[in-house]
């Protein structure tokens, strides 16, 4: 039945009867086509058939913990690989700076020291 049959039958039973008794009957009515309700078989079976997929699907707890072993060590070998890697790069770049530094030092003897005596009055 239709929401549109059942509230031309509501409408019809306030009109034949009173409210109460309208209400009553309708609620004895089912809500939707009967092959549309839910058995308790049925879904009795649904339950049982989502349970054995989940029991297939998901580890037993001595697998996960397995799982997460292995895990743990692919973790603790890539942490050693990157602090090696990282103490590497900090080599590289103190040896940069170090480079850096001494250009920087040697531009402004070689340079910037005559210019300076020169204005002083002590070279020229």
């Amino acid at each position: 039945m239709s929401e549109q049959q059942r509230t031309r039958l509501y409408a019809w039973l306030r009109e034949q009867t009173d409210e109460p008794l309208a209400e009553y009957l309708m609620a004895c009515l089912a809500p939707a086509p009967l092959t549309d309700l839910v058995t308790k078989d049925h879904l009795s079976a649904e339950l049982a058939l989502l349970r054995a997929e989940f029991a297939a699907e998901f580890a037993t707890k001595d697998e996960m913990n397995t799982g997460f072993a292995a895990l743990r060590a692919e973790m603790a070998a890539q942490r050693t690989e990157d602090r090696a890697e990282f103490a590497t790069q900090r080599a590289e770049d103190r040896s940069a700076a170090r480079q850096r530094h001494y250009w920087l030092t040697g531009t402004v003897v070689a340079v910037g020291a005559p210019i300076w005596l020169n204005t002083l009055g002590i070279i020229g």
